[in-house]
């Protein structure tokens, strides 16, 4: 049965954890888990910072039909 950080660590990867993290301890595991999630919260961060900028080389009047094309709220 895996543990609980080694199923936060796949829930974050969206896949298997590698075989080799299951030799971790469970103190590594969950920093290890912890360091993964901070990672993507500042990409997604980063992500949404370059999205807003790359805005406002588009004209003004086009911008919500861009959002709307990409997707974006």
């Amino acid at each position: 049965m895996k543990n609980k950080s080694l199923q936060d660590i796949e829930r974050e990867l969206g896949a298997s954890a590698p075989p080799g993290l299951g030799a971790l301890n469970a103190s590594a595991l969950k920093q290890l888990g912890a360091a993964l999630h901070g990672a993507r919260k500042a990409q997604r961060a980063q992500m949404a910072a370059a999205t807003e900028s790359s805005l406002q080389h588009v004209p003004f009047l086009l911008r919500g039909a861009v959002k709307k094309v990409l997707g974006i709220k």
